[in-house]
Order: structure tokens, then C-alpha cells, then sequence
């Protein structure tokens, strides 16, 4: 019998082993880890992976057409959860050379290189209260091109939520949309109408 037809005999053991301890999951992981950094010594990256990897943290997107209640959800989260909420507005706060090229591109109606927000969420996620309480993407990715580009940074959510509501709901919510400029709490002037002071 030709030795590569043989079939494998791997003893049952084994694989109750391997699913109770998540081993699979983990195998996938550090794949995926190696071929998306393609780091220049696999080793050592892989050791710093398994020191810093904590499978028990969220990793969330939250994506949908406008007014369809993803800033209000995310808030929602993270009053409950204390999940760190990452949006555009707030990837664009810091000041760095990067961040000043993204604010230009906006500035000019062009919209911001996915490569360029990439790598801002994959610089905010690294951080220490995401990578303690997890995090979640508000609204991003907006585009195939920012989707692929969050890929060749090593980004991948382990959920996703979609939201999807009817036009004309989506036009009544917008419509009457608003934000405290301070606390940046959302309102609706009809749904949920602010306090009156």
C-alpha cells in the first residue's frame, strides 16, 4: 500500500484533547498571525503572540447604512461592558503625521486611504485597555478597499453586526438625530428626546 494513502490513525484521545483545550482554534490563530505579519523570525513572534494572546476578549464590528443605530449601540456596550468603542472621530484625535494626512483627505472630500485608517486601528487596538477590555470598530470598515486593507494589518474581528433597517426609518431617524456637542450622547427628538435642564 502506498504509504501516503494510509490512513491516518490518531487516537480518539487526541482529538477530544485538542477540542476541549481549543487547540484548533489556537493553530488557527498563530496561521494566521504568521501569514498576515510575516514576521522576519516566526519564532520569536510567535512566542510574544502566545504572551499576549487572550482569546477571552471581544473584537467587534458594528456596521450599517447611517442612522441605523450603531453609535447608539456602541455606547450602549460599552456603559455595560466597558468595551472600547473606536470610531473615525476618535482614531483622528491624536496628533501624528499620519493622523494630519488623514484630517487633509477629509478636509478636501477625498476619502481617507485605507492603508493610512489601517494602520490607526491597528495602532489603537494594540493598546492596553483594548487589549484588556477588547474593542469594538463603530462604522469601519465603510468600503471593500478599508475591509481588505484592516486584513493586511492583522485586524480581523471575531464578530460582526450588521445592521439593516427600512429607508423610511433610516430617513425618520436621521432626521431627527442629535448629538450633545460635549458629552457626545445621541438623542432623537422623538424616540428619545433630551432631558430638559
Amino acid at each position: 500500500m502506498d504509504e501516503t494513502k494510509r490512513p491516518l490513525r490518531i487516537p480518539p484521545e487526541f482529538t477530544m484533547y485538542a477540542e476541549k483545550n481549543e487547540i484548533f482554534s489556537l493553530y488557527e490563530r498563530m496561521i494566521q498571525e504568521l501569514i498576515v505579519g510575516q514576521p522576519s523570525d516566526p519564532l520569536d513572534h510567535m512566542i510574544d503572540f502566545l504572551h499576549r494572546e487572550n482569546d477571552d476578549i471581544s473584537q467587534i464590528m458594528i456596521i450599517g447604512p447611517p442612522a441605523s443605530g450603531k453609535a447608539s449601540i456602541a455606547q450602549l456596550i460599552n456603559k455595560e461592558s466597558n468595551i472600547q468603542k473606536i470610531d473615525t472621530d476618535e482614531l483622528l484625535t491624536v496628533d501624528t503625521e499620519q493622523v494630519k494626512r488623514a484630517r487633509g483627505c477629509l478636509e478636501n472630500d477625498v476619502d481617507i486611504p485605507g492603508d493610512t485608517l489601517g494602520a490607526l486601528v491597528k495602532e489603537r487596538v494594540s493598546k492596553k485597555d483594548c487589549a484588556d477590555n477588547g474593542w469594538m470598530l463603530v462604522g469601519y470598515p465603510k468600503t471593500r478597499d478599508q475591509a481588505l486593507a484592516l486584513q493586511r494589518h492583522g485586524i480581523f474581528a471575531k464578530h460582526v453586526v450588521f445592521l439593516e433597517s427600512p429607508d423610511m426609518v433610516l430617513i425618520e431617524r436621521f432626521m431627527g438625530k442629535r448629538v450633545d456637542p460635549t458629552t457626545g450622547d445621541i438623542y432623537h427628538l422623538t424616540f428619545e428626546p433630551p432631558e430638559k435642564s
